[in-house]
């Protein structure tokens, strides 16, 4: 299940995704059928599954459209056919026109059509697969929904930039993996300081422990998204304040594998607020625009269990971007909040081609 809440609505709007075990995503192509006990039995088959069907699930980040099937009539060794080879099971209970989209997302996903890729014309594709425009139109609209493309009138349909879907939470979090060269954090501010009691104490720091507070800008494709107050140990986080130089990006291999620190689970709250001068200089919007400021403690993982990591306070551009939290499907009581950008903010960002 998830949850999305959208910074250009009003507050409180929310957009509520249900997950439904009856939904069954079928790959539509004529050398693929579905296998399953459920609809066979309905069906009166009782025959079984043979060995090499396979189940796969939806990835992370993504609306959960329930289990997906998916199997290969080819003999071992034959490649699998090129788009253009494929056919359309007209007697699938499937509509031609989400057969014809799964088509379409499989070339996009295989990295057989890569970003910025122009996919066939509508008369092109209606021709090719003998099916109506309107049966062409349908399929592109779910893939632009998915914002898998984005359509340009007057030039035509292309394969949009991955999207993006990261985890809410502190600095620490950015620095779980790898950041692409889109990805920058800048550091504004660097400081060894004596902070207030809620911070030390969620910190589990000693009265006279040194804390480190770094301020950092987060950017996609140079535009900037948000500003990270966070608060560590400053003995536990000696590497990163080395790695820090105020004016500078974090170096983007830097990670927190490569000094012994694995996060565990995160405690966090979002709410709305307006940003101050500081903010909106940063982000290039006007003084008191809406912003989502999330404050969060990161918690990494020891040898007794967990201790916390980071204390952070930070402020997302509301104009631009929307929150998910998402229910783990494995521990009904966990949710992770994700970020990722509003609808037709990809011209902002240069999504497109």
């Amino acid at each position: 299940m998830g949850l999305a809440f959208e910074g250009h609505r009003a507050a409180g709007a929310a957009l509520l995704f249900a997950r439904s075990n009856d939904l069954v995503h079928v790959p539509p192509f004529a050398f693929c059928q579905l296998w399953d006990s459920d609809l066979r039995t309905r069906s009166g088959d009782t025959r079984e599954a043979p060995s090499r069907w396979r189940e796969t699930r939806e990835r992370p980040g993504r609306v959960n459209r329930g289990p997906t099937y998916t199997c290969s009539m080819l003999p071992e060794g034959t490649s699998p056919p090129s788009f253009w080879e494929l056919q359309l099971d007209r007697h699938s209970f499937v509509p031609l026109y989400y057969q014809l989209q799964e088509a379409l997302k499989q070339q996009i996903e295989s990295g057989v059509w890569k970003a910025g890729d122009a996919l066939p014309s509508e008369p092109e594709l209606a021709r090719r697969f003998s099916v109506s425009r309107v049966v062409v139109r349908q399929a592109l609209a779910i893939l632009e929904d998915d914002r898998q493309i984005v359509r340009i009138r007057g030039r035509g349909t292309f394969v949009a930039q991955p999207k993006l879907d990261y985890r809410a939470g502190g600095l620490s979090r950015l620095l779980a993996t790898p950041r692409g060269a889109d990805v920058a954090v800048q550091v504004l501010d660097k400081r060894t300081i004596k902070v207030e009691r809620s911070i030390s104490e969620a910190l589990e720091a000693a009265p006279s422990e040194d804390v480190a507070r770094l301020t950092t800008l987060l950017s996609l494709r140079g535009v900037p998204l948000a500003i990270s107050y966070s608060f560590f140990l400053r003995h536990e986080v000696a590497w990163l304040v080395d790695a820090a130089h105020v004016g500078r990006s974090l170096p983007s291999d830097l990670t927190l594998a490569q000094h012994g620190v694995e996060l565990e689970r995160s405690q966090l709250s979002i709410e709305t607020s307006q940003c101050g001068q500081f903010e909106a200089d940063r982000f290039g919007i006007p003084h008191r625009s809406a912003v989502f400021l999330v404050l969060c403690t990161e918690h990494r993982r020891t040898d007794e269990g967990t201790a916390p990591f980071e204390v952070a306070r930070v402020e997302y551009r509301g104009d631009i971007m929307q929150f998910r939290l998402e229910v783990s499907p494995t521990d009904t009581d966990a949710l992770a909040a994700t970020w990722t950008f509003n609808e037709g903010v990809e011209t902002l960002v240069g999504a497109l081609p």
